[in-house]
């Protein structure tokens, strides 16, 4: 086996029309330049508004092809929408948005194999959706982890799978829904990961729960400086580095000093929601 560094990614919501958050992708990617990590993990939205502007994921796609590492990405509500009855944006997850991510990233989810190592990627935001892929990917999840053998597994989603307590009843925008969550904690307690990763929540946090290390990858575009606070949450843009050596892994949350933590309170207030902003165009870097 060989020692091995993955970087963990969240949370861009990039657009060429609504360029609110580029500052921040544009020193990521000089830190990955620096870094040069083996691969870079994007756990979801990735893009500002691709459910209603399909431009964004194109632009998304543009600009993580900007980086000079092999990458793998699975969409997060800003992407393609979200399940359950009462989706926060009113952007239902439907055939036609999760087509037009495959259409410009391909897969939603994957299994990606390195020494020692498998990594699971899924595609949270068709849990609890019903749609046909739901059950595959259900099947798909079954079958990595059994074609695992002696591999340590890592997973990786947009949304947590809980946020405070794995059995809590009733939707929630927060985390996966928990008809969905049921079933999926079922089968990893069977094979339990090394790590559980996920995004969304646009805040830094790791706790440990039935022997299963969870960890909150912090977003690159704008923080809520009270969200979570009570769980004591670090509401700081970055992202996380992940280390991997043999059977071992470790990560530290990583605040690069140029990044702009960029408290949006006022503008949610303002228009209810970042996608309600007005356009700013995006300005090539010189």
């Amino acid at each position: 086996m060989s020692a091995f560094t993955i970087v963990q990614v969240s949370d861009t919501h990039l657009s060429r029309t609504h360029a609110y958050f580029q500052d921040n992708w544009e020193v990521f990617l000089d830190e990955m330049a620096d870094l040069k990590p083996d691969l870079v993990l994007h756990s979801g939205g990735v893009s500002f508004n691709g459910p209603d502007a399909p431009d964004d994921l194109a632009f998304a796609r543009e600009q993580i092809e900007r980086l000079q590492v092999p990458w793998l990405a699975i969409p997060g509500n800003h992407d393609i929408g979200e399940p359950g009855n009462r989706p926060r944006l009113k952007q239902p997850v439907t055939h036609a948005r999760l087509a037009a991510w495959r259409d410009v990233f391909g897969a939603d989810r994957h299994v990606h194999d390195m020494p020692g190592w498998r990594f699971i990627l899924l595609n949270s935001e068709i849990m609890g959706s019903e749609l046909p892929q739901e059950a595959e990917q259900a099947a798909f999840l079954e079958r990595a982890i059994a074609s695992a053998g002696d591999r340590r597994i890592g997973l990786m989603l947009h949304k947590p799978l809980f946020l405070t307590a794995p059995d809590a009843k009733g939707e929630h925008g927060g985390s996966v829904i928990d008809t969905a969550r049921m079933p999926l904690l079922a089968l990893i307690r069977k094979r339990p990961p090394a790590f559980v990763a996920s995004g969304h929540l646009h805040c830094y946090h790791r706790f440990v729960r039935d022997g299963i290390p969870y960890v909150w990858a912090p977003t690159t575009a704008f923080v809520h400086p009270q969200r979570r606070a009570e769980l004591g949450v670090t509401n700081r843009s970055g992202y996380i580095v992940w280390r991997f050596d043999d059977d071992r892994v470790g990560h530290h949350f990583v605040e690069p000093g140029l990044f702009i933590n960029q408290d949006v309170s006022n503008w949610n207030r303002a228009v209810g929601s970042t996608i309600h902003l007005p356009p700013r165009a995006h300005r090539i870097r010189d």
